[in-house]
């Protein structure tokens, strides 16, 4: 008796732990927009579809615009946020690619011609696979996760945020550290939608706040490097930093460094900080920085949205608040 319950014990452990994975990732790779041919099939005749350059495989692939939609989410957002936020985030995701589509009328990715856009993160969005989400939020997850994204990108299939009658370049970032970024402050340029608004709520984000500290030998190398002609004292190089301006969010706009006045991003790319929001002090043969927030600051704060969705705001609104003077609008396939 107790063998034969034994028997069947372990074969069920084998069945969940061994049969069942292998099931579902065989059943995901079915619908994975991997090769070519396979989106030629899953893609309908009468959908939107984006060419998307995958940099894994150095090659264009043809995707229905809402599947994209859902790969975009899934790599830039924590699946774990609110519906609201993730609402949002598919918005912002559409819009950028809906701007790009060279069948609409758009640019296309400048890196490579051939496509609407690529999935490098550095030049346009991220995006995924269903079978690198199953590998980012594991077996058991994924179904959940995959879902509730689903639900957020087909509740608002085809809505994208439009500035007078045009789709915007919808920039966002991982958290502001409280509030975002004019555009001109951090690039240059003034974009009459990208104005600096408050965050609140961002606290629970693991990089709304980082310390990280450097040998005063290393901070010191990294600048004479940068700028060679600078002049600093070795010995003690904080003491001849400045804050110079300060932009609206509260970030680092100008400081001097010696006698050089350089940007808060030229810092922050030379110490690879997360923000231009930062301070520093002196600690015995080491310099800290404390920096708050993560990202440029310019646009939708993820962290930002997901707060406004646990107050019960809708992905209209928090797009409204995050985007200045715009419109949430369906477009015409």
């Amino acid at each position: 008796m107790m063998k034969g319950i034994a028997y069947h014990l372990v074969f069920f452990i084998f069945v969940l732990v061994i049969v069942l994975p292998a099931v579902i990732v065989r059943g995901c790779s079915s619908f994975l927009p991997e090769k070519v041919g396979e989106e030629s099939r899953i893609a309908k005749s009468q959908e939107l579809t984006v060419s998307l350059y995958v940099t894994s495989k150095k090659t264009i692939v043809k995707i229905p615009l809402e599947e994209y939609v859902k790969g975009v989410v899934a790599a830039e957002m924590p699946a774990s946020f609110k519906i609201e936020a993730l609402k949002a985030q598919a918005v912002a995701a559409r819009t950028y690619v809906y701007k790009r589509m060279r069948s609409k009328g758009g640019t296309g990715c400048s890196l490579h011609p051939e496509a609407d856009v690529c999935d490098d993160p550095t030049h346009c969005q991220a995006w995924i696979n269903t079978g690198q989400m199953v590998k980012k939020w594991g077996i058991f997850a994924f179904y959940h996760y995959y879902s509730k994204i689903s639900q957020a990108v087909k509740s608002t299939a085809g809505m994208v945020i439009l500035y007078r009658g045009k789709p915007i370049d919808p920039l966002f970032h991982s958290t502001s550290g409280g509030k975002t970024e004019n555009s001109e402050d951090v690039w240059g340029n003034f974009v009459p939608y990208l104005r600096s608004v408050t965050s609140p709520g961002e606290e629970s984000s693991p990089k709304f706040m980082e310390v990280k500290q450097l040998s005063v030998s290393e901070v010191v190398s990294k600048i004479m490097h940068k700028w060679p002609d600078i002049s600093i004292d070795s010995q003690n190089p904080e003491r001849q930093w400045e804050v110079v301006e300060r932009s609206e969010g509260g970030r680092i706009k100008k400081m001097r460094i010696g006698n050089r006045i350089v940007s808060g991003t030229e810092v922050r790319e030379l110490f690879q900080l997360n923000s231009t929001n930062f301070k520093w002090e002196r600690s015995g043969d080491r310099i800290k920085f404390t920096t708050i927030g993560y990202g440029h600051g310019v646009g939708l704060s993820q962290y930002g949205a997901n707060a406004m969705a646990e107050k019960g705001v809708n992905y209209i609104d928090i797009l409204k608040h995050y985007y200045t003077d715009v419109e949430i609008r369906k477009i015409d396939a």
